[in-house]
């Protein structure tokens, strides 16, 4: 295994920080990296973000869609059930452009690629990381796959 160096105090951080967590070392580092544990990367939802279908997507805009795309996709039930059980006064995913925007005229949709529904677009980095984080939970996802996929937000990795 290749190895290398690192200040001693650097060291102690790491190995402080992996106790703490109760993890290897190399899975800090992986973590400080933005890069998925061994744990996770057998998550078909995980893979997909690491895939070049996803990370060739140049806005959040888009691998925001993409994520609720592969949700919708590979979890119709679920997905479709969490839309019926929105309950803020906000729709953020619909049947429809007008059914989005019938909460607010200003709200922007678009549709989710290969779907039929249809998602609100003006939202900020964190409120799509929210929202996501939301639909994962809602959904049955573990934590550690929620804050991979969450983290994709933001990113140009």
């Amino acid at each position: 295994m290749p190895q290398i160096e690192l200040p001693d105090d650097l060291h102690d951080h790491i190995k402080k920080r992996a106790v703490a967590k109760g993890c290897s070392e190399s899975e800090v580092i992986a973590e400080l990296l933005n890069l998925p544990s061994d744990r996770i990367k057998s998550h078909p939802l995980v893979a997909f973000t690491n895939s070049v279908e996803f990370r060739v997507k140049a806005s959040d805009a888009d691998r925001y869609l993409g994520i609720l795309g592969w949700v919708a996709r590979n979890q119709g039930a679920d997905f479709s059930d969490f839309i019926l059980h929105q309950e803020s006064g906000r729709v953020y995913l619909g049947m429809s452009a007008e059914e989005i925007r019938e909460t607010c005229h200003h709200n922007q949709a678009r549709q989710i690629p290969d779907t039929h529904y249809w998602a609100i677009m003006n939202l900020d980095t964190p409120t799509k990381r929210r929202f996501l984080k939301r639909l994962l939970i809602f959904i049955g996802v573990t934590d550690d796959v929620i804050e991979h996929v969450c983290s994709t937000l933001g990113s140009r990795a």
